[in-house]
């Protein structure tokens, strides 16, 4: 498939309740004021650090497997690295299956996976992300199905 955009590597976090990552990271796409910065939201790290929420950016993402393009929204925060959540993405309709010989993420309407890469003790999944455009808005790009 042909990439686009910056290259990431999300980490794939059961701990984490949102999508996050750094504000650096996808630094071709705008923040905006999401309704969680708003809302004058904090996040908790895992040390129980309170930490701000600088705002959302709103991307199209592919991987190397997929053949279509998906919606992902980042929270941007104080955080090492991009940080996939678990929970969001079984809340869009996925299935992720963690195992010794193959683990991915499973679109349970489509059956469409994506390959997850363990580095380490760490799982972690390889995609490119760019801004969306007006032109994406406008052509009725369907919403992110869970990698919020």
């Amino acid at each position: 498939m042909r990439t686009f955009g910056e290259e990431i590597e999300l980490t794939v976090d059961s701990g984490a309740a949102k999508t996050l990552c750094p504000q650096s990271v996808a630094a071709n796409v705008p923040t905006s004021p999401g309704k969680k910065f708003k809302e004058g939201v904090h996040d908790t790290c895992a040390g129980g650090k309170r930490i701000p929420n600088w705002g959302e950016k709103r991307c199209l993402m592919s991987t190397e497997e997929r053949g279509r393009l998906h919606g992902l929204t980042l929270q941007a925060a104080e955080v090492n690295r991009p940080l996939l959540s678990v929970s969001r993405c079984v809340d869009g309709g996925n299935r992720i299956a963690f195992d010794q010989e193959s683990s991915y993420i499973e679109d349970k309407l489509t059956g469409e996976r994506t390959t997850l890469q363990r580095k380490g003790g760490l799982y972690t999944m390889k995609s490119w992300v760019r801004a969306k455009t007006d032109e994406d808005i406008a052509s009725g790009f369907p919403r992110q199905g869970g990698a919020k």
